[in-house]
């Protein structure tokens, strides 16, 4: 049964081709709701869209800049409330979805109303000891966000999780109020799959930005070691970000980097030839909240080396990956010698990642769950 769905898409760019994760799962959800038939109105902030949407999606811009300051948020929930009280009155809405970043608050906008209400996937913090953590929000201000979030989720029908380590992000006892579901980010496994020849080296990428957070300085000083022990190995960075002038710097005085090649920025059609050039795709990030990357690469039939931390080591599969603790250049440089040293091992890696994707996160599979999700929250509407 077709579904009339008001979604709330509060990322920073609401997007089909731009490189940004959270605008391109948005867009990749709703694309394929609407490929199952149902109706969608999105309340967006920015929008760049190459091509134009199916007829039953309905974007409605709501700003021209992301909605994540705290007077921007305001804006944003006012806006969004406007937007839901004029489209209600002219139709019935059977599900509204606040789509990632579930922003504290936002949801409330449709406060009063009685819609099944579904939030999320949520995505973990990153570590928060780690490069990068938000050290800057003191203990009051995390009560406060807290607060908010309980009563937001405490409205809500369902809650989506991406992966099990997005459990923090739920307030105390609202697990046992709202149905709790994991919902993982989902991938097109028709364009982004394996190169029919195959890469047959020792190519290692990274594909990130350039920031502490990221591992970057832990994986130079990871391949110092895998240089010296693979005289053919080779490692390619992608990405731009702050830490560009410190990562240039070190490959100019290191004899041991010389075989590190920075690529820059990278667009869309380029980074799937990179993963399906490289022999092994890495990223020892601190605790990465889910690892988009990553899944492009399994579903490329590449092996990953990662860390076992945040919600990526949920998505990396134990035959298809070798997760090492974050921080730790050793652990990192012995599995990277492992997995390129055995083209054989890197065979059946990336064949376990390839099906993995097939079978939990293709765009369809994710779909499958969320209309499922969908029909529960309408049945205990139904009900209450």
């Amino acid at each position: 049964m077709a579904l009339r769905l008001f979604l709330i898409a509060p990322s920073a760019c609401f997007t089909d081709h731009l490189p940004h994760g959270d605008g391109l799962a948005a867009f990749g959800l709703v694309g394929e709701l609407a490929g199952r038939g149902h109706e969608l109105h999105v309340a967006t902030g920015p929008l760049a869209l190459k091509d134009a949407p199916p007829p039953n999606v309905h974007p409605h811009q709501l700003g021209e800049t992301a909605p994540s300051a705290r007077i921007g948020r305001l804006r944003f929930m006012w806006e969004v409330r406007r937007l839901y009280g004029r489209l209600a009155r002219e139709r019935h809405f059977d599900v509204a979805h606040q789509l990632n970043p579930v922003e504290v608050g936002v949801s409330l906008a449709l406060a009063g109303d009685h819609t099944p209400l579904v939030l999320g996937p949520y995505y973990s913090d990153w570590a928060p000891s780690g490069p990068g953590a938000d050290a800057h929000i003191g203990p009051l201000a995390m009560r406060v966000k807290g607060a908010v979030r309980g009563v937001q989720q405490r409205r809500a029908a369902a809650l989506l999780l991406s992966t099990p380590a997005a459990v923090s992000k739920l307030a105390p006892g609202v697990s046992a109020q709202a149905q709790v579901h994991e919902l993982p980010h989902g991938i097109d496994a028709e364009a982004w799959r394996p190169s029919p020849e195959g890469p047959a080296g020792q190519t290692v990428l990274f594909l990130a930005n350039l920031e502490l957070r990221k591992g970057i300085h832990v994986l130079l000083d990871a391949f110092e070691a895998v240089a010296a022990q693979l005289p053919d190995a080779r490692l390619q960075v992608a990405g731009d970000g702050p830490e560009r002038d410190a990562v240039e710097r070190r490959i100019r005085e290191s004899p041991a980097l010389g075989r590190v090649e920075l690529l820059g920025r990278v667009d869309r059609e380029g980074v799937l030839a990179l993963m399906q050039a490289c022999d092994v795709y890495c990223l020892p990030s601190y605790g990465e909240p889910f690892g988009l990357t990553a899944l492009e690469a399994m579903a490329c039939a590449r092996p990953v080396v990662a860390t076992a931390a945040g919600g990526l080591q949920h998505v990396l599969p134990v035959a298809g990956s070798r997760k090492v603790a974050p921080g730790d250049p050793a652990a990192l440089a012995g599995a990277l010698v492992e997995v390129l040293g055995d083209p054989d091992l890197r065979l059946a890696m990336g064949s376990c990642n390839r099906e993995i994707v097939e079978r939990r996160f293709t765009w369809s599979r994710v779909g499958d769950r969320l209309e499922q999700v969908y029909a529960e929250a309408i049945a205990a509407r139904r009900a209450a």
